[in-house]
């Protein structure tokens, strides 16, 4: 399976979990970057989710998706959020809010930066960005942070 087929997994599987608990909703958006807008049941409220997947290993971004913020927002009031899939097995999910994880990919950027003296180790053109399954931790099965069930 490539990481366009693996992606398409993810994304299939995060709609079945949606529309599984109670989703009246989900559509797809986007050409190069895909989103899923779900709604729920009255039509009063709608998010964006995007989609990363893994099968092993760690979840990858870019660093021009890292945003440093300052206070965060009511959860009421998030309506974009990512979903990180892990389908190394039984799906295992973890749905976090946009605004948190752009300054967790910030925060954890500037560390690497301070750790190799304000440089990447090996390439300073580089934008890759991995994320340890360890960081979400607390973000696992949080589906009802969505306001849509």
């Amino acid at each position: 399976m490539n990481n366009h087929e693996l992606n398409r997994e993810g994304r299939r599987n995060v709609e079945a979990e949606l529309l599984r608990r109670g989703a009246a909703s989900v559509t797809s958006r986007g050409t190069r970057k895909i989103y899923l807008h779900v709604t729920n049941s009255n039509q009063s409220r709608t998010v964006e989710l995007q989609v990363k997947t893994k099968r092993k290993g760690n979840w990858h971004t870019r660093t021009d998706e890292a945003k440093p913020s300052g206070t965060p927002m009511a959860l009421e009031d998030v309506r974009h959020f990512w979903v990180f899939v892990d389908l190394g097995g039984t799906p295992r999910y973890r749905i976090v809010p946009n605004g948190w994880i752009r300054n967790d990919i910030h925060e954890a950027h500037q560390q690497y930066l301070n750790k190799h003296g304000g440089h990447r180790a090996q390439n300073d053109d580089s934008n890759h960005h991995s994320i340890h399954e360890s960081r979400l931790e607390n973000w696992q099965n949080t589906w009802d942070i969505l306001g849509i069930f």
